[in-house]
């Protein structure tokens, strides 16, 4: 589950999952409207899919059609060379202890279990800041997992919309500012998670999955508050102040007379602090399309 929630929050990571598609689905979308009127959609995406995963349904096709432009998180399509030119700019402070070093005694022995699965060590790693190396070896484990993102929804919305403004609620750089910014003590809590997750015999990828093909919006909620989306300061910075920003850019779209069609991460839409929530509270009547 780690490295999908990582991949919703990340889009040049993505996730896997081993088990069979699910042939049927209901994925949550949302219509904003004012005054009756129908201004935009929302849904929530996950990035790296089982090829063959059906998800679309004619609610979801017909908002495509209506909508006038593509609002994603990231803009233009992900370039892996110029992603890890981004990654380079911020990850490296020098004179750093060995990731295993930051760690407590749990943490460390997950991470060199980790290390070892993946064929890792810490001189791989030297003076990269902790959040860096765990965005990568998330990354590591999923591409082990044999996940790819052209699999996701984002380049089949692409393909679906062509000819429509696509433009993006933030850039690489941005993104990767973010955990750039997080405390020592939450680079290490998301580091020792993402070991843990590499390392974990379980595959919860599985589940998120079914909840989100089902539309379990109340499922997706938990999932969004549940691992290293529990820790307040990573719920706050990953989550929280992201969506607060970007429900300002769409309410300002929306109010321009833009009619976007937003597809951003399953954890940004879910609960109090999702984007749905977000925009209710702007004053736009935001509500699930059956």
């Amino acid at each position: 589950m780690m490295r999908r929630w990582i991949a919703g929050l990340l889009i040049v990571l993505a996730a896997a999952c081993q088990r069979a598609p699910v042939p049927a689905s209901h994925v949550a979308l949302w219509q904003i409207s004012r005054d009756g009127t129908a201004c935009g959609w929302i849904l929530g995406t996950i990035h790296a899919l089982p090829p063959g995963t059906s998800w679309r349904r004619p609610a979801i096709d017909a908002a495509m059609a209506r909508a006038d432009r593509l609002v994603m998180e990231i803009g233009e399509p992900i370039d892996p060379a110029i992603a890890g030119k981004a990654l380079a700019r911020l990850a490296y402070t020098p004179g750093l202890p060995p990731p295993s070093q930051r760690l407590d005694g749990a943490g460390r022995a997950a991470l060199i279990a980790a290390y070892r699965r993946l064929g890792l060590d810490d001189a791989r790693f030297a003076n990269e800041e902790s959040w860096a190396v765990a965005l990568q070896m998330s990354a590591l484990a999923s591409q082990k997992a044999g996940a790819d993102a052209q699999d996701g929804v984002e380049p089949q919305l692409r393909q679906a919309m062509t000819g429509k403004q696509v433009s993006g609620l933030e850039t690489i750089d941005s993104q990767f500012a973010v955990f750039d910014a997080l405390p020592p003590h939450a680079q290490t809590v998301l580091l020792a998670s993402v070991a843990r997750e590499a390392t974990d015999p379980r595959n919860d990828d599985a589940d998120l999955l079914a909840k989100w093909l089902n539309g379990d919006v109340q499922g997706l909620a938990r999932e969004a508050t549940s691992d290293f989306l529990a820790d307040p300061v990573l719920h706050a910075a990953l989550l929280t102040t992201r969506n607060r920003a970007w429900a300002g850019q769409i309410d300002t779209l929306l109010h321009g007379g833009a009619h976007p069609f937003i597809a951003v991460g399953a954890a940004h839409v879910a609960g109090p602090d999702g984007l749905p929530a977000l925009l209710r509270a702007r004053g736009w009547t935001v509500t699930p399309v059956t």
